[in-house]
């Protein structure tokens, strides 16, 4: 049989032909893949120049907010946002709208960022917003710009530590960030800017500054604590205390020497253990048998705590009252604010702050009595105050919820800066009188607040049960003598072996304005 091949003739060529489209659809694949990739490449670019011109925009906003000089906060009740507007909603609503400050839309527009209509209650608050809060930069060919708009979720008002109101706001901020071009792109990003209300006394002992030595502990101090709230007021006995919970904490570092024993933890934004420099500071230096029973705990930061507000000087010179009789005359007070009674001196403000010039009591049990009040508590101003021969400062209570605020400016009559403004070295204990309800070792009700940098000297032949609160001053607490309550002062520096007992009611009943935090970050693209 005869076979003809010439019917596979031009069998090649079309192989060929299959071959090359096959080749030209793959060369066409990857044409459009690789432009793909370099579109996606391209847009994560844009998104991403977008997104981070929108956190500009949030961090415009922010810095804004949280920078006294640009934006005071307001303070209950005389600013419009508080006269003018509903402030117990979320969001704080001004003529039924949410409160919003807006930026310009781009440098030079006249349009609101994110096309939001401001409501600010104050008009020259919004005018500053509107010019800080964007701004805008070349990237390549393109231009980016940003703006932010902040939305009043909240406002929280109390009465800070030392009497006076104060107010913690939260922002909503939004951050929008624009690429110009061809290819615009736009973004946005949400955060969340809150203050929150932090305790005043949540320690011990605390000492703001950021050095070597800052708290020092070198006697035979012990710190532990109790919760006066628990104790029953028909016994007069010692608490018992509990051998944790005496936290204490600095700003720098704590060195602790001999018997000391610290029953809590010690917080600080330092680090490690051991010698202490002033280019290096250490969390803590121990010798001894000296012990921090608990441990360290790192504050994010350094805490800052708001100096007490400081009311003029009296212009009477300093009284040395060493009797009772005719005291009031040398005060300078009227009879319906004060009466003279045996041993005692008793002062009554009657709803208002009484201004006193400083006293040296020098009388042998000598006793001045603060008549106390419900919140606000009643507030007394001394010049300052030395107690010698077992005299006393105390409080006149009917319940236990009153108590006394005694603000030692630190100044004499010619407005001179008294170097020991609050000494307690020779004097007595710090009592409770007139309220059977009454804890004596209830140390909410007796605070001492001093802004000054001068020395408190707080030793005694008795124990006392008060807070002192001095967040600029040099603190020396010595002799035998405990304090039940709490003591905060730039330096601390306990000398003998008087322990310091934590009331643990004050972390819950006395608050100031904590750190602005930014966070709670989202975002989309659109």
């Amino acid at each position: 049989m005869i076979m003809h091949k010439n019917q596979e003739r031009g069998i090649a060529l079309v192989l060929a032909l299959i071959l090359m489209s096959a080749m030209s659809v793959l060369a066409a694949s990857l044409m459009f893949l690789s432009q793909t990739e370099t579109y996606a490449s391209m847009n994560y670019r844009m998104m991403s120049q977008a997104r981070y011109a929108a956190e500009a925009g949030v961090q415009k906003a922010s810095d804004f907010l949280l920078t006294t000089s640009k934006y005071a906060p307001p303070i209950a009740p005389s600013d419009p946002l508080f006269s003018s507007c509903t402030h117990n909603v979320s969001p704080v609503l001004c003529g039924g709208n949410p409160v919003i400050l807006a930026a310009a839309k781009s440098p030079g527009s006249t349009s609101f960022c994110g096309d939001k209509t401001p409501n600010y209650p104050t008009s020259s608050v919004q005018t500053a917003f509107f010019a800080a809060a964007r701004g805008g930069m070349s990237a390549g060919n393109a231009s980016v710009n940003y703006c932010a708009y902040a939305t009043l979720t909240t406002i929280q008002v109390f009465d800070s530590y030392g009497g006076s109101p104060n107010v913690v706001l939260t922002w909503e901020i939004t951050g929008v960030g624009s690429l110009g071009g061809s290819r615009p792109a736009t973004v946005e990003v949400v955060a969340i800017v809150e203050q929150p209300k932090v305790p005043a006394n949540n320690y011990a002992a605390f000492a703001t500054d950021n050095t070597c030595g800052a708290l020092t502990f070198d006697g035979g101090a012990q710190t532990d604590s109790y919760d006066s709230q628990l104790l029953n007021p028909a016994i007069v006995a010692v608490p018992t205390m509990d051998l944790e919970g005496g936290d204490v904490g600095t700003n720098g570092n704590l060195n602790i020497s001999n018997n000391v024993d610290v029953y809590g933890n010690l917080y600080t934004p330092r680090s490690g253990v051991g010698s202490c420099s002033e280019g290096s500071v250490t969390a803590i230096t121990e010798s001894g048998h000296a012990t921090v029973h608990g441990g360290i705990v790192p504050l994010p930061t350094a805490v800052t705590y708001p100096t007490p507000p400081m009311p003029a000087n009296n212009t009477l010179p300093l009284v040395d009252i060493n009797h009772v009789a005719g005291a009031c005359a040398l005060l300078g007070l009227m009879a319906a604010n004060c009466t003279e009674s045996g041993d005692n001196i008793i002062i009554n403000g009657l709803g208002t702050q009484l201004s006193m010039p400083g006293i040296k009591l020098s009388g042998t049990h000598v006793n001045i009595q603060l008549v106390a009040s419900n919140l606000p508590p009643a507030q007394y101003n001394f010049n300052s105050i030395e107690l010698t021969s077992n005299a006393t400062i105390g409080v006149k209570a009917t319940t236990p919820l009153q108590g006394v605020l005694v603000n030692v400016i630190g100044k004499d009559a010619a407005n001179v800066d008294v170097a020991t403004p609050i000494d307690f070295t020779g004097g007595g204990n710090t009592a409770v009188v007139g309220c059977p309800t009454c804890s004596p070792f209830d140390a909410s009700m007796l605070q001492f607040l001093y802004a000054g940098t001068g020395e408190l000297k707080l030793a005694g032949h008795a124990a006392a049960a008060a807070v002192f609160y001095a967040p600029n001053a040099e603190v020396v607490f010595s002799g035998t003598s405990d304090l039940y309550g709490s003591i905060l002062g730039k330096r601390l520096h306990e000398t003998g072996s008087g322990k310091i007992h934590y009331d643990r009611r004050l972390a819950r009943d006395f608050y100031v304005a904590g750190h602005p935090m930014v966070g709670t970050f989202s975002w989309k693209r659109y």
